[in-house]
């Protein structure tokens, strides 16, 4: 008897046990599509939280702070809201139901009438150096994301030098014809790659992309890496198992070393642990829209690394546990314990930078890594890929020696 006979002779048996092979595959997937519907809402809702409120007061009410209060509106970074007058607002601002207060004063178009083209081109020298308040408008900050008060000034200044820039052009008729001549020769030179172009992705599209890519994109491969060491104790069990009824034995005593008797009894395990890793990959993709990157096929070493770090990991495991209470209680522990630290239950760009950096010491984190440059990188780093993988075959190399080494003390 050989390695390969003995591979044939366990995968067999790996795959008359159907009940297993289907827990193997439907586990990870049914937690990654709760998760990921729960998750989804989770990310929406701290999008929601993660937006500055602000409040706005318009009393000028004309077409020209109405086009500033627009343009706020169409800010996805911030959420807008109407108050009829200054003394709601902040009473409003007050409880931290918004976090700024925009006041546009009833004088706002006045002031600006009286801005000139100078001003618009110097505004620190001009009539604008006193910015928002010479335009009779005020920004105020509650106690909740106070800093953002500046970043609104400064939007709300912007937009209203935009804004403002029609009507100051208004005073100069023979610059405001110049202009018009200009843009119109402008929009004749580029009609036609217009027409070619393809048109621009629709917000609704894009909000779509970002849920799949900021979800699936990252629970997938990290339940994936997860669930795919819970091969672990399965292996152990076999072995415990064929101990128990002596097949071990007699297996030792064929015409086959040590070597080739654990790779014979590693390699079933292998196998079923890719066909795992690529049904849930085809599942992310077909089910939840999941991409997989620029260049897919850099996903195959990767598995496959993760893997043997798996695979051989569980044959250390096997080797040193006696009972199957121990299976369960250290086997467990060790997957659920590496799964913890390592970015497969919470993402590792959530992690504090120390954790990040003891995550390292398990496959896990190392094959996450990989897998965010396929999956989430315009341009892979292949450095990082292949260093990952690297470190993954390392750990395989250095669980399946102490497995070989442990397995002398087998009966």
């Amino acid at each position: 008897m050989n390695s390969r006979e003995i591979t044939s002779k366990d995968l067999l048996l790996l795959c008359r046990d159907r009940r297993t092979l289907s827990v193997l595959v439907a586990l990870p997937l049914a937690f990654i599509s709760i998760l990921g519907f729960s998750t989804g809402q989770l990310f929406s809702q701290a999008d929601k939280s993660h937006a500055v409120k602000v409040g706005i007061v318009d009393a000028d009410a004309t077409d020209l702070s109405e086009n500033i209060v627009q343009k706020l509106r169409g800010m996805s970074a911030l959420t807008v809201s109407d108050y009829p007058d200054r003394s709601a607002a902040r009473s409003a601002l007050a409880e931290d139901k918004i976090h700024v207060l925009l006041y546009i004063g009833p004088k706002y178009h006045e002031k600006v009438g009286d801005i000139t083209l100078y001003d618009l081109f110097h505004v620190e020298r001009g009539n604008l150096r006193g910015k928002l308040k010479v335009l009779d408008m005020a920004v105020e900050s509650g106690s909740f994301l106070a800093n953002s008060s500046q970043i609104v000034q400064e939007l709300v200044f912007a937009f209203s030098l935009q804004t403002m820039a029609p009507s100051v052009l208004d005073k100069d008729p023979k610059l405001k014809l110049q202009i018009a001549r200009a843009s119109r020769r402008s929009d004749g030179e580029t009609e036609t790659e217009t027409e070619e172009s393809t048109p621009a992705a629709t917000p609704e599209d894009t909000a779509a992309r970002s849920f799949n890519t900021i979800v699936y994109q990252t629970l997938v491969p990290a339940y994936t890496v997860m669930f795919v060491f819970f091969i672990v104790t399965f292996m152990a069990r076999s072995f415990i198992g064929e101990r128990d009824m002596g097949t071990l034995n007699r297996l030792r005593m064929a015409p086959i070393t040590r070597t080739g008797l654990m790779i014979g009894k590693t390699i079933p395990f292998l196998v079923i642990s890719l066909v795992q890793t690529g049904l849930l990959f085809l599942a992310g993709k077909w089910l939840f829209g999941m991409d997989w990157g620029p260049r897919p096929l850099l996903l195959l070493p990767v598995m496959f690394c993760t893997s043997a770090a798996a695979t051989s990991l569980g044959l250390m495991v096997a080797t040193l546990v006696r009972t199957e209470a121990q299976v369960s209680a250290y086997g467990n522990f060790l997957v659920l314990t590496m799964a913890g630290i390592s970015g497969c239950m919470m993402p590792r760009t959530w992690q504090s930078e120390l954790m990040q950096k003891v995550g390292l010491i398990t496959p896990h984190a190392w094959a996450l890594i990989a897998y965010d440059q396929i999956l989430n990188r315009p341009d892979p780093e292949m450095s990082v890929v292949v260093k990952s993988c690297l470190v993954m075959l390392a750990f395989a190399g250095g669980f399946f020696a102490i497995g070989w080494w442990r397995s002398r003390d087998l009966e």
